[in-house]
């Protein structure tokens, strides 16, 4: 049996995190998210690197019975740069995921609004997708959403008002 090891530093070693200043806790972007009325955020994040170095944000949003979305590009651009702005934990080096489940008699597609807001290329929507949709913000170094987003952790966004509205 012969077994392998490595003196070099591990790929989650070269991935910047626990930034010491700037941006906002993880704590502080939920209750932010949390400001906005109809929805119910699950944000999660920042977990050291996998296997190939990738880590990343998932944040699944649930739009409550009696509300609908109505300004789909900001909520998905505060949601981005909400995710973008966590200094605890790792920067996201892959990608932040973004889920939505809602009615599907209010027809959301979060991609479509991500496209809108130019955080993703326009792509068809999925067909019989039940309301439920998802969109995944590029944030390999290099992207176009990488460069938009800027240093790590990027400055915290201010809440949006009028992102949602009572059906």
């Amino acid at each position: 049996m012969v077994g392998l090891t490595s003196c070099g530093p591990s790929r989650a070693d070269l991935i910047p995190h626990d930034a010491p200043s700037g941006g906002q806790t993880l704590s502080e972007a939920r209750s932010a998210i949390a400001r906005i009325p109809g929805l119910t955020v699950d944000f999660q994040g920042g977990e050291r690197p996998n296997i190939k170095g990738n880590t990343g944000y998932d944040i699944a949003v649930t739009v409550d019975p009696g509300y609908r979305i109505v300004d789909g590009p900001a909520l998905v651009t505060f949601l981005t740069e909400s995710a973008w702005s966590v200094r605890n934990g790792y920067l996201p080096n892959a990608q932040i995921s973004l889920t939505v489940t809602d009615d599907p008699a209010n027809g959301f597609d979060v991609a479509k609004a991500a496209a809108a807001a130019e955080w993703i290329e326009p792509r068809d929507p999925v067909p019989e997708s039940e309301g439920f949709t998802v969109a995944n913000v590029d944030t390999v170094e290099g992207s176009p959403a990488r460069v938009r987003l800027g240093d790590w952790p990027g400055e915290v966004p201010a809440v949006p008002t009028g992102v949602t509205a009572a059906r």
